[in-house]
């Protein structure tokens, strides 16, 4: 099977659910910041929604997942997790 003929929430290495899973902590506000300056000046970035037209994910949420990665490869997951209470 080639790449393109997986589906692509397939393809999603992390889920807008994992959100919510407390069992999964985040990156640093750091990284968190990092990753979302990447995605604010790559062309794939819908700036109105801060939406990826490649994979769909709300990007501002996106990067605080340590799991989380660029479907084009501009940042990758990271093992760093720091504890945040989940509300």
């Amino acid at each position: 099977m080639k790449n393109e003929d997986i589906p692509k929430w397939e393809k999603v290495t992390a889920r807008p659910w994992d959100l919510f899973n407390n069992k999964i902590g985040r990156v640093s506000a750091e990284i968190a910041a990092e990753r979302l300056a990447i995605c604010k000046a790559c062309p794939e970035l819908i700036k109105a929604t801060k939406q990826c037209k490649k994979c769909g994910c709300i990007m501002n949420l996106k990067v605080k997942l340590p799991h989380a990665s660029c479907p084009i490869g501009k940042w990758d997951a990271t093992e760093e997790e720091v504890e945040e209470e989940i509300i």
